[in-house]
């Protein structure tokens, strides 16, 4: 099997949104530094190049880099950047991806990615106060999208418990309101205000897309498919069905699953409690 074949065979390998995710920005990574090695040797800047997949605060320079709206989502400022995304990706996504499509989740990653860098550029353009700052300011990361993930997570499996480094357990509503409020706690402070931007964003488009797959919020679907060169072959055959709120589970059924959820992982459920789980985290 040639290395292209072995790429394309772990990305497809198990239909992982997540997995695919990771993929894509580790290769966007390994890209930055070849550009960097590159550019050391021929006597420029790597950021000659790279600002090219960055979205750009300036109205004047997103008009003619319009494809940065999609490529700033996969490209990080550095190793410790893209580490702290994507172990947050790894471990909450999972959880989401285990109740839902692999569609919906790379909706929710792609989605919540690009509200975050609109809602950047809107709020650069809008308030005064980023005037001087406005024409060269740039947005790059997967943080709008990992925090559509968390926020997606929190509202879809609110009493979904996960034991953070084996300390203690805590719900999935709990984490996404406490990334929620941290970025708002250091907005004031923050130097890092377009990536406060790019998270508020992905997590209002994470609620209303959670709200809207639940029929709380009666939108139009969002349509999406996962990048063409990558394309799969399998067939996911995940879907969210929608349950009546009367068929609603008793809190003991529910704390009998979480129980054995906390003692076997969630692997050990069988198929009739995956689904009473789903229709108690609507």
């Amino acid at each position: 099997m040639s290395i292209w074949g072995k790429i394309q065979y772990e990305y497809h390998k198990e239909n992982s949104a997540i997995r695919q995710i990771i993929m894509i920005n580790l290769a966007a990574f390994i890209f930055t530094i070849f550009v960097g090695v590159i550019a050391k040797l021929s006597g420029f800047l790597p950021n000659d190049l790279l600002q090219y997949f960055y979205i750009p605060s300036n109205l004047g320079k997103l008009i003619i880099r319009p494809w940065t709206i999609l490529t700033n989502i996969f490209f990080h400022a550095g190793f410790w950047h893209l580490l702290g995304n994507m172990i947050l990706l790894y471990f909450i996504g999972r959880i989401l991806e285990g109740f839902t499509s692999t569609l919906n989740v790379w909706k929710i990653f792609l989605y919540g990615g690009i509200s975050g860098a609109l809602l950047f550029v809107f709020s650069y353009n809008f308030f005064p106060l980023f005037s001087e700052v406005v024409a060269y300011k740039k947005l790059l990361g997967a943080s709008g999208g990992v925090t559509a993930i968390i926020v997606a997570a929190g509202a879809y499996l609110p009493r979904y418990q996960i034991r953070p480094f084996g300390l203690f357990n805590v719900e999935l509503r709990w984490v996404a309101l406490f990334f929620v409020f941290r970025d708002l706690y250091m907005f004031p402070v923050s130097d890092n205000t377009g990536g406060l931007f790019a998270h508020i964003g992905g997590a209002i488009f994470g609620l209303l897309f959670i709200m809207n797959l639940q029929g709380k919020l009666p939108i139009a679907p969002i349509t999406v498919k996962k990048p063409s060169f990558f394309q799969s072959k399998k067939k996911d055959e995940r879907h969210f069905k929608p349950f009546n709120q009367k068929q609603k589970p008793n809190q003991e059924e529910i704390d009998a699953i979480l129980d054995k959820i906390s003692q076997s992982g969630y692997d050990s459920l069988s198929k009739t409690e995956k689904d009473t789980l789903f229709k108690a985290s609507e």
